[in-house]
């Protein structure tokens, strides 16, 4: 799998680092990684799992760490202005010749993905254990994650045990056909977890990009 290490250009001059698998042509993807503060880097298993599936799946995959995380400068805001390094990446992607591009959030990646959505308008999203107690009680958070279907095709995936993303409550803000669970999955999934996560994530955005 071909890599490679870039820098992004955000507005006022910091530069957030990402990494670069496969080559952009027509698809790729644009995943994002979990909240910094309790770990989450682009390196997060995961993450490095669906840019691998991606990449073997005919797409480019880029990944980024957030600004003021790792090698990324600038200050991190802790999710005040982090959905804008994802319109920033978006753009780069476009830049480099992607004209459909498919975006990945995991957990807080999902959170500023929803956020950017109005904005980037990508050709799918697939949102992975969102943080539902994040946005619970916060009609403009919820009005955001049930808009996402009418901006693009939408799935979101968690597990049937994660405390953090409640399915039920997501039930309430998208139709139930844009969720699934995998049984007996937590926040952080177990290698056959993050296999079935890989797997559905890159069939459901090939549906949405057919060739």
């Amino acid at each position: 799998m071909g890599r490679e290490v870039v820098s992004i250009p955000l507005p006022g001059g910091a530069l957030l680092e990402a990494k670069l698998d496969g080559t952009p042509r027509r698809d790729a993807v644009l995943i994002c990684h979990p909240h910094p503060a309790f770990g989450g880097r682009m390196d997060t298993p995961l993450v490095a799992e669906l840019a691998r599936g991606f990449v073997d799946a005919g797409l480019a995959a880029l990944r980024f760490h957030y600004r003021g995380i790792e090698g990324s400068t600038g200050m991190a805001t802790g999710g005040v202005e982090e959905h804008e390094d994802v319109l920033v990446a978006h753009r780069w992607l476009v830049e480099k010749g992607a004209t459909r591009i498919a975006w990945i959030g995991y957990s807080f990646g999902a959170l500023m993905a929803v956020r950017a959505l109005g904005e980037g308008r990508p050709a799918a999203f697939v949102g992975v254990a969102l943080p539902t107690g994040v946005v619970s009680g916060e009609p403009a958070r919820i009005a955001q994650v049930a808009n996402a279907p009418a901006i693009a095709p939408t799935l979101f995936l968690t597990g049937s045990e994660d405390p953090l993303s409640d399915a039920v409550l997501m039930t309430q803000w998208v139709e139930r056909k844009r969720i699934e669970i995998l049984d007996g999955e937590s926040h952080t999934f177990t290698r056959e977890g993050t296999r079935r996560i890989v797997a559905r994530a890159v069939g459901f955005v090939r549906d949405a990009l057919p060739l």
